[in-house]
């Protein structure tokens, strides 16, 4: 693996087999690996991914039309990039050369793209001119045209003959760019950066930190949502560069090793993965490969113990289509516990935390609705945000104080008035659309009011209350037959706030309300 490190950086590579106790407790994922037809008998290894079903990767094979000048680091072709096509089972076939623009006549490896696939960034020795200018690699962006070529290449503005960049992936939103180099401000020999990429501007390169980088080399950092997987020669390892992974926002104080199969005593690196098909691929030199370096593909058989995600939604009417507040709604697992349970503001939002790989339901309830469940299967991506719309039903009729009645909210007026309020106009378009619904229905419409008062005023006042909201609904054309109103004033409250007993303003209000109580359907 020397060649790999001379061509990463240019430095001679000792990596001691001590073992250290981990910090955590967390184990790694399970996988299958596989060995790929494709390797040759050079150096393959840094795959990327290509639109669903292409791989990008670097090699130094002997190909047709490729330049045949060796380096004197291994006495094999210089790095040149391919490209293959991906079968189901993991294999890569139709390998070609890449792109003749970028194939130059020295290094050029690792790349990304972005997600549009109309810009790549990659690595190489000082690619601009042709010519060699240093030994210094640095990372440099080309626009993809619309014939595949790729034109307008552009040293990064952080590069540096006085450093090395290279090895960039490109978040999945395309908003960052991730970076190895041994730039000022590096915590060990290489460390993984992050700068912030806005339509052709580039931020201030970031180091990750101490959760991440460590002493010794990190390498090829590959990013799924918040989770990071990147190589590390640091102390505890299986030998060489081992893979970890690890959380952008340093929730995970120790970076856990993959381990076997994916670690080896050998050096592995470059790990990709597609979550959706939970496939991807690594390199490696370990024993028992084709050629110096190898990619090997594999499967993840089990979920990873730092995946998730997010369950957010809204809580919507079935027949108005409008938000609903002050729902409550229960997250519950597989196992039928209650993970979490809220209550939904105005605007009718809900958020949960999840696993991913996990079976959820979604329990809603709400007075005066019928109750809904909705089930949810996570998937195995990173950090994706399970979007829910769910349309509640509500109840036209329901009991109270021992009457039919329908199921609108209180109507409200101004106080010590009886002008209706703008927002009791809802509630009375629901009394309208059940009144044309069933056309045979009589209902009365009764106002209360609570104790507090005078007996002759509260009863006043309802009186004018119920005539309002009868003229309301007569305006509407509700016929007079089928609606009438009588103001009760305090004479028939739900509990025992009567006149001379002191009550909270909560049990006041009970009795300060409206119904619209059937009398004949």
């Amino acid at each position: 693996m020397k060649f790999y490190f001379t061509l990463f950086f240019i430095l001679h590579l000792f990596v001691t087999n001590a073992q250290i106790e981990r910090a955590d407790s967390i184990k790694a994922a399970e996988y299958s690996i596989k060995n790929l037809k494709a390797n040759s008998s050079n150096s393959d290894f840094g795959t990327t991914f290509f639109g669903k079903d292409k791989i990008v990767f670097s090699s130094s094979r002997k190909a047709a039309g490729v330049s045949k000048r060796k380096w004197d680091g291994n006495d094999q072709p210089f790095l040149d990039l391919y490209i293959g096509d991906v079968t189901s089972k993991g294999e890569i076939i139709k390998v070609k050369p890449f792109s003749s623009e970028v194939n130059s006549k020295y290094h050029d490896a690792m790349v990304a793209f972005t997600p549009n696939l109309k810009e790549v960034y990659f690595t190489s020795n000082n690619y601009l001119g042709g010519k060699l200018k240093s030994n210094n690699l640095k990372i440099f962006k080309a626009t993809i045209a619309s014939n595949g070529h790729w034109i307008n290449i552009v040293s990064l503005p952080f590069n540096s003959d006085d450093y090395d960049t290279g090895q960039p992936m490109i978040s999945k939103d395309g908003k960052k760019l991730y970076f190895v180099s041994n730039m000022p401000g590096t915590i060990g020999d290489t460390d993984i950066f992050v700068v912030d990429l806005n339509e052709g501007h580039y931020g201030k390169p970031i180091n990750l930190g101490p959760t991440i980088n460590s002493k010794a080399k990190e390498y090829t950092p590959f990013v799924d949502g918040d989770v990071i997987y990147f190589s590390s020669n640091r102390k505890g390892g299986k030998g060489g560069l081992d893979i970890y992974m690890s959380k952008l926002d340093g929730s995970i104080p120790t970076p856990i090793n993959l381990g076997e199969p994916i670690n080896s005593k050998a050096d592995d690196l470059s790990f990709i993965i597609d979550s959706d098909k939970l496939q991807g691929y690594f390199s490696s030199n370990r024993n028992g490969g084709t050629g110096d370096d190898d990619i090997y593909s594999f499967e993840q058989t089990t979920t990873i113990p730092i995946c998730d995600q997010i369950i957010t939604g809204v809580i919507k009417d079935e027949v108005t289509g409008l938000r609903v507040g002050n729902a409550f709604v229960a997250l519950i697992d597989a196992d039928g516990n209650q993970r979490r349970k809220i209550e939904t503001k105005f605007d009718g939002k809900f958020y949960f935390n999840a696993k991913c790989g996990s079976e959820y339901t979604l329990k809603i309830s709400k007075v005066g609705y019928f109750g809904s469940t909705n089930t949810i299967k996570t998937s195995n991506t990173n950090g994706f945000d399970n979007k829910e719309t769910i349309f509640i039903k509500e109840k036209e009729f329901i009991e109270s104080n021992g009457q039919r009645i329908l199921n609108v909210e209180n109507i409200r007026f101004t106080i010590n008035t009886a002008e209706i309020t703008e927002k009791s106009e809802r509630a009375l378009d629901k009394v309208i659309r059940l009144m044309s619904k069933y056309p045979n229905m009589v209902i009365e419409f009764g106002a209360h009011t609570d104790s507090r008062g005078p007996d002759g005023y509260n009863l006043s006042l309802s009186k004018r209350r119920a005539s309002a909201t009868v003229e309301y609904l007569l305006d509407k054309g509700i016929q007079p037959r089928r609606i009438t109103g009588k103001g009760y004033g305090e004479t028939v409250p739900l509990n025992k706030c009567v006149n001379g007993v002191k009550c909270t303003n909560l049990e006041y209000d009970l009795n300060k309300r409206t119904e619209f109580t059937i009398i004949k359907i």
